[in-house]
């Protein structure tokens, strides 16, 4: 699967390819230049279908992402107290940046304070 990184690339270079075909177009003959024009309207064909497939695939993997993280609270849910408990060690000893871990450490404050208060 493309990354949105490899898609910007591609997209990049053919801009960039467009770009090229002007400039020689602008110092070409008329019959070279018909030629030009056609490739860059084929560029921008393409330029055109990558970014709408990059928006689509991204629309998905958003709403597939979505699933996942709901199937994953249910399992939660479901889980039992024990295991519950051994996922958020484990999740908290995967971390590997302090800003996570703050991040991590507030969620805990707020759920410890309504757990009192209810």
């Amino acid at each position: 699967m493309a990354t949105k990184t490899d898609e910007q690339t591609a997209i990049d270079h053919l801009e960039h390819a467009v770009d090229d075909l002007k400039q020689a177009g602008q110092e070409a003959g008329d019959e070279i230049r018909s030629t030009i024009d056609s490739a860059i309207s084929r560029a921008r064909e393409a330029l055109e279908d990558l970014r709408t497939d990059a928006g689509d695939r991204a629309g998905r993997f958003r709403s597939r992402s979505e699933e996942r993280a709901g199937e994953w609270q249910q399992a939660l849910e479901d889980a039992s107290e024990d295991v519950r408990r051994e996922l958020g060690v484990r999740a908290v000893r995967v971390q590997g940046n302090e800003e996570t871990l703050d991040v991590i450490e507030h969620e805990l404050k707020e759920r410890r304070q309504a757990i009192r208060h209810s």
